[in-house]
């Protein structure tokens, strides 16, 4: 049996070409070596009063610095945790499939009841540009009525019509060579999806020839295929693009957002440095924050610094999922670490409200701290995308593949030469095509599953620290996504493919919730990380339809050609019961989309911030990253973060003009 992670192939693949292009890259990008003093200050070029105070510079803070800071008048600070990435390969493709561990906060999972009670280590992005810096370029947008649900929830000015300027406010797109666009039928609607903005995105200069018999065989199952994913009808089939430039160089948060302003005199950015609390008047009005050095001892020195205006928490990174020795698991951790997107905000967002006194009002008090406002809803909803891997074995596939990089010495001398020039099959990141398939498609039985969700007792499947308004607040959400799961116009799982036999089933629509709450013993390590994967039953209903549906995708007639033979989960798992332990048996609980826990939601709903991100019961503190999700939305949530920074970026304006 040959099952080989494809992300190893393409990264043994592009190391040689990284080598190769390394010199030319830093001729082409001095900025990645040099000149920081330009763009970072001291400590002992603190000012001790800021109009703006941003707390993380991962992706949305340095979209909100770099916004505010447009106007001189207004002074702007960043302290972010982490350092920067100069390395030239971490623009190129291959970063997609790596992970510097120098970039990585130590942070865990607790053991998960519905996967085995596996647990492991998170991986969690602390770096200047935050998740935007390591993620997959993979760079895709939710439906429109993933949004309007946001709306429906009780936000007003979050449905899609709103969120469509700031989509393609943060992106200009270009399209792909006209050839390979005629030869695979790449479509793109540039005049609806797209703007003119700092993040650039196109297609990849290859595609792999076995993708068209899948696209073929997604028609043979009714799955309908879109125009265009990031125009509001991210369901069906559709194409995808990187965030990358013309030449095949990641564009993210830094060198689009903070790279061309960061000389601005008004603009200041910390790094190395952890942001403890941020501390209240006597009128609950957020004042200032303490901060001090990465790595030293939490009895330490620290620093005060004020903001005038507002302090805007920006603070966090996104996990990766569980290491497993079975083989299935193994191909889902190459797959997911290939889409990861690492989005900000979701962990420590929360932690640095709970320390600052804002949170659940019982754990606060086990945790010693001052209660300043008792909002349950912090550090809980929170949500992510679980997945499995599926293998299959093509024995006879089309030539050139993916496997040709390894086994045929022309071929990878011909893909690196290619990409001296900038092109050929190493401009290729992970993939570009995906398939987001709704509820009635992907199940016959599709109602049985509703009426089987709606029947049941919501407390019985959310954490035991939920409260009655926390249950509340679910059950709203599972009357929205129980209404979208009966239409066609959204998915519920997703399927990425490229044209190689082996992929990863991802829910995109989970029932089950967890939970970031403060470690009690040390409020300053990192918090307990509570999935709650795979709990609630209706998530392995859905596991269960897509790996049937994935079988009959791989077997049906445009693949034949390929001779595909089941690899993974293998021919003895069957039946229903089958399955669902194999599934829990390999699930990874992350695919680095963790968001949600600190929602913009009505207060009596578990709500952290109201509609214009303000945290309810003080005044002087917004969230501007992906801990204000309150639904997950079924995509990867980069280009969503991006959006939700740059409408951030407006509202604070507008308060304060």
């Amino acid at each position: 049996m040959r099952i080989m992670c494809w992300s190893s192939a393409y990264f043994r693949a592009l190391s040689a070409a990284t080598i190769l292009c390394a010199t030319a890259l830093v001729q082409g990008y001095p900025h990645m070596v040099d000149g920081l003093r330009q763009r970072e200050i001291t400590a002992a070029e603190l000012k001790p009063l800021y109009d703006y105070v941003i707390v993380g510079g991962g992706q949305s803070g340095l979209v909100v610095a770099s916004r505010l800071s447009e106007d001189h008048k207004s002074s702007v600070l960043v302290v972010e945790y982490g350092g920067f990435n100069n390395d030239p390969a971490q623009l190129d493709p291959s970063s997609a499939f790596q992970t510097p561990q120098q970039f990585l906060f130590n942070a865990s999972i607790v053991p998960q009841p519905g996967i085995g009670n596996r647990s492991g280590q998170v991986f969690a992005a602390s770096v200047v540009g935050g998740g935007s810096t390591l993620n997959g370029m993979f760079f895709e947008r939710g439906s429109k009525d993933d949004y309007d649900n946001w709306e429906r929830l009780g936000n007003p000015g979050w449905g899609w019509d709103d969120l469509l300027p700031y989509f393609k406010k943060t992106t200009t797109f270009t399209p792909p060579r006209a050839d390979l666009a005629a030869e695979f039928n790449i479509t793109w609607d540039i005049n609806s999806a797209y703007g003119n903005g700092p993040i650039q995105a196109t297609f990849p200069d290859w595609q792999w020839p076995t993708i068209i018999p899948q696209w073929k065989a997604w028609t043979e199952l009714g799955v309908p295929i879109q125009l265009e994913g990031a125009a509001g009808d991210a369901h069906g089939a559709f194409w995808v693009p990187s965030n990358v430039d013309q030449q095949f160089r990641r564009s993210y948060a830094r060198n689009a957002y903070f790279d061309p302003v960061s000389t601005r005199p008004n603009l200041q950015l910390l790094t190395e440095f952890r942001v403890n609390e941020v501390l209240f008047d006597h009128q609950n009005r957020a004042e200032s924050v303490r901060i001090q050095p990465r790595g030293t001892t939490n009895n330490a020195p620290t620093i005060i610094v004020k903001a005038s205006k507002e302090i805007v928490l920006s603070a966090g990174y996104n996990p990766m999922g569980f290491l497993d020795h079975e083989i299935a698991s193994i191909l889902t951790i190459c797959l997911i670490k290939a889409h990861r997107i690492f989005a900000a905000g979701w962990l420590h967002t929360p932690q640095i409200l709970q320390r600052s006194g804002i949170g659940p009002a019982s754990l606060l008090k086990q945790a010693g701290i001052p209660l300043i406002v008792d909002l349950p809803g912090v550090g809980s909803n929170l949500q992510d995308h679980p997945a499995v891997g599926i293998a299959y074995e093509y024995l006879t596939d089309l030539f050139p593949n993916l496997g040709t990089l390894q086994t045929n010495q022309t071929f990878a001398q011909f893909a690196q030469d290619e990409w001296l020039m900038r092109k050929g099959p190493l401009s290729m990141g992970v993939s570009n095509s995906v398939a987001v398939i709704p509820w009635p498609i992907l199940s016959s039985t599709a109602q049985t599953t509703i009426d089987k969700a709606k029947a049941q007792n919501a407390a019985t499947f959310l954490p035991t620290s939920y409260s009655q308004q926390q249950i509340d607040g679910f059950t709203a959400q599972r009357d929205l996504l129980l209404k979208s799961f009966s239409q066609t116009n959204n998915g519920v799982v997703e399927i990425p493919f490229f044209g190689g036999s082996i992929t990863s089933l991802v829910l995109e629509r989970p029932l089950s919730r967890g939970t970031v709450l403060l470690n009690i013993t040390d409020k300053y390590a990192e918090p307990v990380i509570d999935y709650n994967t795979n709990i609630n039953p209706v998530d392995t209903d859905i596991f269960i339809a897509v790996v049937k549906f994935a079988r009959r995708w791989f077997q049906a007639s445009a693949q034949k050609l390929l001779t595909p033979v089941e690899q993974v989960p293998g021919p003895t798992v069957v039946t229903d019961e089958d399955i669902a332990t194999w599934a829990a048996d390999n699930m990874a609980s992350s695919t680095a989309h963790s968001c949600g826990t600190s929602a913009m939601a009505p207060r009596e709903q578990a709500g952290v911030v109201s509609s214009d991100l303000l945290v309810y019961g003080v005044t002087g503190l917004s969230v501007a990253d992906v801990s204000i999700i309150p639904l997950i939305p079924a995509s990867h949530t980069c280009a969503t973060v991006y959006a939700i920074a740059e409408k951030a970026s407006d509202l604070i304006k507008t308060r304060h003009a």
